[in-house]
């Protein structure tokens, strides 16, 4: 009896689990369809072990609760799951069942992600920066080159020039913006 609720609660922690990683904004549609094909094999893993369990539970001492296949699927966290009280290793009693926990943790790791991301915009920052110098630099080379050989064209390459710069004057006091902040390294 106890192997079939320990399976038992496996599938349905699994569950739980593809469950609550198919709701987070980060998990992407390729990834969520591939979560929903899951959930669905793993239904009918369920049902099976469900069936299991059931006929086991009548014949217990003290009787265990039947429960329905209905009552699983509305089973949103954990600590709803009373079966698992019945299994060996009181699966309750680990940090990691109780759902105020478990978002703590999915926080951590968003944290340490976003500091991750935010080193990595550090570095495009500064390649942004150095783009926008090179542009303003080469345009006018080229421009200034120009003047000799083909006037006309020169005339309207000045011109995309200081269109271009008023562009990019604007992306620098951004980027000046962004150096002075407290998390910019």
């Amino acid at each position: 009896f106890i192997r079939v609720v320990e399976d038992f609660e496996g599938l349905v922690v699994q569950r739980l689990f593809e469950l609550s990683k198919a709701n987070l904004s980060s998990t992407g549609y390729k990834l969520r369809r591939q979560i929903s094909r899951a959930i669905v094999k793993r239904s009918g893993a369920i049902r099976t072990a469900l069936d299991k369990y059931n006929k086991l539970a009548v014949v217990q001492n003290p009787r265990r609760p039947t429960l329905q296949y209905s009552e699983i699927l509305s089973y949103v966290a954990l600590g709803e799951f009373d079966i698992l009280k019945h299994s060996r290793h009181d699966i309750l009693t680990k940090p990691w069942s109780n759902t105020t926990h478990h978002q703590m943790g999915v926080k951590y790791f968003k944290i340490l992600r976003a500091r991750e991301e935010i080193t990595r915009l550090n570095v495009e920052i500064c390649r942004l920066h150095a783009w926008i110098d090179a542009e303003d630099s080469d345009i006018k080379h080229v421009a200034t080159e120009l003047e000799l050989t083909n006037p006309p064209l020169a005339s309207e390459i000045w011109r995309l020039y200081h269109w271009q710069r008023r562009v990019n004057d604007v992306h620098r006091v951004r980027i000046n913006r962004i150096y002075s902040l407290e998390g910019f390294t």
